[in-house]
């Protein structure tokens, strides 16, 4: 029987007819909805205690034992044993994905940099991707064919959500249905560039992924976003309101030297612009499959309106920290606007520098040597930092952070210790 011990713990006697089982097995029968291998869980992080003493689990229990674990009755943000028993996310190659909240309908993971979210992502074909990890989490649903939901009207995906501020060609592969039997158990309400790290929001059922696409179509999502970028930033705050216009990488067929052969190339008229512009680090050609921006003038009705405010939070030599909200969703509007502002990510391929940072380009001491060679900052410094949203059921708003990653971090400190205005 359990009773309460406080407000995050609930203590158990064991009873008679567990006597000889294992902790983390009698622990199982104390909680008839726990498993094992979330009890084990449990056990590992030290949650679990026995007669007031940490348990591994594996101790033999009498009767009259007393456990005491984490109260099953409390919400689902500090409930530990809901956390416990949810399905592992873990890549192939064994890399754990942070959950940062979870419910019966909304996901939010913290995501990793240099993970797309689908296959084909920015014409990435890996099979490592977030989305191939979820389906291992929560695999489609056997549903009768007559309760599943009716399918959108448009050519979109089925698991992702497509904002409503991109082209059709963008939007993420979706997973075909024609048995009509099988309903999907997650949806991706909105997407991060492959480098990009931080919070990622996933809808787990139907109704919840229609209640926060709404969201998104009626820009009430709170979105911010951490940025270092080149060069100190002469402004305290702006606000970039530049259209942006798509180039998408193709294969052409030329004739050359009595033969066909296939080159790559942009897909639009604004290609000729881009190469007017490639003298400009920012604007290399996009690669086959992959959709690059670029940044018309004010009042341009040639690509889609766009509007992002960025703050600056801390000024290095040649670096700062900025702080960026963007007010509309389009495809690296963020890291569009901000080599616009002349002030591109510190590190980005498309849009920037292309060359990966070294520790001996912040430390000269260490020179050309195995700890000087060291890679500090190889993926964009761009990191989804914050995210608000209205819970679809509650109707509750829901406030999510995600502590930027270690190489995120390590940049920062370096530019601090290095590159302060006081370090010369």
């Amino acid at each position: 029987m359990k009773t309460p011990h406080s407000n995050a713990t609930t203590k158990a006697q064991v009873l008679p007819a567990h006597v000889g089982f294992r902790a983390d097995r009698a622990l199982c029968a104390i909680i008839e909805s726990l498993n094992r291998r979330a009890a084990k869980t449990l056990f590992h992080e030290g949650l679990v205690r026995l007669n007031g003493t940490v348990a591994s689990g594996s101790e033999r229990v009498k009767a009259g034992d007393s456990l005491e674990f984490p109260n099953p009755d409390l919400s689902p943000t500090e409930n530990l044993i809901e956390k416990a028993k949810a399905p592992r996310l873990t890549t192939p190659h064994g890399r754990h994905l942070v959950r940062l909240y979870e419910d019966n309908d909304v996901l939010v993971i913290s995501k990793p940099a240099e993970i797309p979210v689908y296959r084909g992502q920015d014409g990435f074909s890996r099979r490592d991707t977030l989305e191939d990890v979820l389906v291992r989490a929560y695999p489609p649903k056997k549903i009768p064919a007559y309760a599943l939901p009716p399918k959108p009207k448009s050519k979109g995906p089925i698991r992702h959500a497509k904002r409503e501020d991109e082209e059709d060609e963008d939007a993420a592969p979706g997973v075909d249905n024609a048995a009509g039997t099988l309903q999907p158990g997650f949806y991706f309400v909105h997407r991060l560039d492959m480098e990009t790290s931080g919070c990622l929001l996933i809808a787990k059922n139907h109704e919840a992924y229609e209640a926060l696409t709404r969201e998104f179509r009626e820009r009430t999502i709170h979105k911010e976003y951490l940025a270092i970028v080149a060069g100190a930033v002469s402004w305290d705050e702006v606000v970039s309101t530049r259209p942006i216009k798509y180039v998408r990488g193709v294969t052409e067929k030329k004739y050359d030297e009595g033969d066909w052969r296939e080159t790559k190339r942009g897909s639009t008229p604004f290609y000729s612009l881009m190469r007017k512009q490639r003298t400009e680090e920012h604007h290399a050609a996009p690669k086959l499959g992959q959709k690059k921006g670029i940044a018309l003038e004010e009042g341009s009705e040639e690509g889609k309106p766009c509007e992002t405010l960025f703050i600056a939070l801390e000024r290095y030599r040649g670096y700062s920290m900025i702080r960026c909200e963007p007010r509309t969703g389009r495809t690296h509007q963020i890291r569009v606007h901000l080599a616009a502002l002349g002030h591109p990510l510190a590190y980005d391929p498309f849009y920037g520098k292309k060359s990966p940072y070294r520790l001996r380009d912040f430390e000269p001491s260490v020179g050309p040597s195995e700890r000087g060679d060291e890679v500090v900052l190889n993926r964009l410094p761009l990191h989804a930092w914050k995210l608000g949203f209205t819970h679809p059921r509650t109707g509750k708003k829901i406030f999510i952070e995600a502590p930027p990653p270690r190489d995120f971090k390590e940049f920062a400190r370096l530019l601090k210790k290095f590159r302060s205005f006081g370090n010369r």
